[in-house]
């Protein structure tokens, strides 16, 4: 056994041998718990309301080690069949009868059953709105509406439903001027038929206008911005989702840490107004940020330093001014790839230097107004250490706006949720110019390029949380057009599609799809690599360097961390002999053969397209785990989607919850016989083996997708 295994194997028998837990004496374990006999229900949102529960594994696999084990008590099982009658009477079921808990013990622990017979669950017959004569057509329309989208007939009566269709029907009231409206709700069940009718009987008082507007405890904040970004005034018409939508602008700014919004409805029938009170808690304003990382992948290896300064008011007007600068040494030529990690022989400095500058309430309240500049310095590390190595200068300005529509709940979330805006839209004007350099040795036919463009990138977003979803729809969109009458070296159209679902399944796991398309038509370039790769053989066309030069900037990779994560960045696409990266003096045998493989590097090429499948669970506190398949292709010609070379990776990883979003370690095995099966193409490449295995590692913070 190698002896990297012995030390692993040792570390393994360590944690399990200094972390176990024992059975307490005289005690029994839990080991398994069962809810059986549920159709439509959720059997996680039962075994939540119960204190009968699994003990938590390590690793989802061994129980007793690191966590203790969940005990059993029999009057707690007892109490818990009631809970769990409640719970099903309360999602509509008022005939079920939990029948029986079996207990099967095993040495020190038992396994529960618990026994269920749902009955035939209570569905609406009717909704009726009960109200004095004072509610408009306009608003009856709007609270029927609103609970017909949560209750509809037909549907099953849930309490929790029905009590949020009373919330949504109070909305409906207070969206359309009656600030003052009550809701309450009553519901006739009739067990005989299984139905029931539902009544709301409203009392809407008296339509009503915006009274003075007051801010408290802005500190050094400018009051007319504030107000400015709020966006609501004296004498509007009182809209409870417009003054909802003017408290998130304000959150949107990322200056305060709450904001609450106080209505008087203490004189409202008599002054038909209502003074608001925004109460505000402002934020630290300034920030210094200080930090250190690492990174060790298949590429290369770096240690960097990390400064930044942030200011949300600079030069007053809320504008948010934010530099970051993150200086670093590559240390060429060590990466983690094969069984020897070459140790470093030519530090290679690269830092990274952004500047951005946002103005809120541009031109009108929820509009924001971008500009960003960045300079970088960086090598191009592609492939195999070589003895010359290219790097670039790039500086790159962009200029835009962002704008956030449709404050509106998702229709994937339960319970009454904070509505949030859903659509995202930034257009913006880039340049972008690399200069380069000789880090080592000398690079030949390098040019300055330089891309002009204009990008709008879109989104729409029903996911329940951002962060981490569980439930939901995102659908994005990147398209950039360069060149042309924008001038530039690049004259294209790129386009990059997205979708993705996540889909809550029991036992608190979450599957969680993605699919992506990628399409770049060059107008001035790639015609000469397209004919390198539409005819393989010795002679290639040199003068496709230039070509090559553009993919690396506006073509399309596959493989990495957010990507295909059973290979290295960049290691999907098709790989080719470029001059000016592969330089001579590679090898021992004195020269890069354009005709030797391990002399082709990654191209970029112009059609992509990537699917993933994972499945994240929870293992217990802030530890959780995933299990995930990757695919995916990058062709070097235009509209070209080659469904037979899937490059199909399958893999696990583990994540560790924290405030910014889990940090992530993904290893991803690469499946025999299904990367490009039964095709034999000169440019495909496999990516270099770590310890012999076919895997590539991945580490990021943040899900995948």
């Amino acid at each position: 056994m190698p002896r990297r295994a012995h030390c692993l194997l040792v570390i393994l028998l360590a944690v399990l041998a200094f972390g176990c837990y024992r059975v307490p004496e005289g005690k029994s374990a839990v080991s398994e718990v069962n809810i059986v006999g549920t159709h439509d229900l959720d059997e996680d949102e039962l075994e939540e309301k119960i204190a009968t529960r699994e003990s938590p594994r390590f690793l989802g696999l061994f129980s007793g080690v690191v966590y203790e084990y969940e005990t059993f008590d029999r009057y707690a099982l007892r109490r818990d069949l009631l809970r769990i009658e409640r719970t099903l009477r309360a999602r509509g079921y008022y005939e079920a009868r939990v029948y029986a808990a079996r207990i099967i013990e095993k040495g020190d622990k038992v396994e529960v059953t618990i026994e269920v017979e749902q009955g035939e669950p209570v569905r609406i017959e009717s909704i009726g709105v009960r109200h004095d004569g004072s509610v408009d057509p306009k608003a009856e329309e709007a609270l029927r509406a609103r609970v017909s989208s949560l209750l509809p007939v037909g549907a099953i009566l849930d309490e929790d439903k029905f009590e949020e269709a009373e919330g949504a029907a109070l909305r409906g009231l207070t969206s359309n001027g009656h600030a003052a409206a009550k809701v309450a709700r009553h519901a006739e069940v009739d067990l005989a038929t299984h139905q029931a009718r539902l009544t709301f009987e409203v009392a809407a008082g008296p339509k009503v206008k915006l009274g003075p507007i007051t801010f408290e405890n802005l500190g050094e904040l400018p009051e007319d911005m504030v107000r400015r970004v709020f966006g609501l005034e004296e004498g509007q018409d009182f809209s409870s989702e417009e003054i909802d939508d003017a408290r998130q602008g304000l959150l949107d700014l990322g200056v305060f840490a709450t904001v609450d919004v106080e209505q008087d409805l203490s004189t409202v029938e008599t002054t038909k107004k209502v003074p608001l009170v925004i109460k505000c808690e402002v934020a630290k304003i300034r920030g210094v940020l200080v930090g250190m990382g690492a990174e060790l992948d298949q590429l290369k290896t770096d240690v960097h330093l990390q400064f930044g300064w942030q200011n949300a008011n600079f030069l007053g007007n809320l504008r948010n001014f934010e530099v970051r600068y993150k200086p670093g040494v590559v240390l060429y030529p060590t990466r983690f790839s094969t069984d020897e990690i070459q140790p470093p022989e030519k530090p290679l400095y690269e830092h990274r230097l952004q500047s951005t500058l946002r103005q809120p309430a541009f031109f009108e309240k929820r509009l924001v107004g971008l500009g960003r500049a960045e300079y970088h310095v960086y090598p191009v590390l592609l492939g195999k250490p070589t003895e010359n190595v290219l790097g670039y200068h790039e500086l790159r300005g962009e200029v835009g706006l962002e704008r956030k529509f449709w404050n509106t709940t998702s229709p994937f979330e339960t319970g009454l949720q904070k509505p949030l805006r859903r659509l995202f839209v930034s257009p913006d004007y880039g340049l972008q110019a690399n200069f380069p350099f000789d880090y080592i040795g000398q690079v030949p036919q390098v040019e300055t390029l330089i891309v002009s463009y204009i990008a709008v990138q879109t989104f729409l977003d029903f996911r329940n949380d951002p962060i981490k979803p569980r439930r939901g729809i995102y659908v994005g969109n990147d398209l950039q057009l360069a060149g042309g009458p924008l001038q530039g070296d690049a004259t294209d159209i790129r386009t990059q599609p997205e979708v993705r679902a996540y889909f809550a399944l029991p036992k608190k796991i979450t599957l969680a799809l993605r699919g992506s398309v990628g399409f770049l038509f060059p107008r001035n370039y790639a015609q000469l690599s397209q004919i390198n790769f539409a005819n393989p053989g010795p002679s290639r066309l040199e003068a496709a360097a230039r070509d090559y030069q553009l993919l690396f900037f506006r073509g399309f990779f596959g493989g990495g961390p957010t990507s295909n994560r059973g290979y290295p960045l960049r290691g999907i696409g098709p790989h080719d002999y470029i001059p000016y990266l592969s330089p001579a003096g590679q090898f021992a045998s004195g020269g890069c053969n354009p005709n030797d493989e391990r002399c082709e590097l990654p191209t970029g090429g112009l059609t992509l397209w990537e699917t993933n499948v994972e499945l994240r669970f929870v293992i217990a506190g802030p530890a959780a785990a995933a299990i995930f398949c990757d695919a995916g292709d990058v062709s070097p010609f235009e509209l070209d989607i080659r469904l037979n070379r899937p490059h199909l990776s399958c893999g696990a990883g583990g994540r560790y919850d924290t405030p910014v979003g889990p940090i992530r370690l993904d290893i991803g095995y690469r499946i025999p016989g299904m990367q490009t099966p039964g095709i034999t193409d000169q440019f495909e490449r496999e990516p270099d083996r770590i310890f012999g295995i076919p895997i590539a590692v991945a580490f990021g913070i943040g899900e995948a997708f």
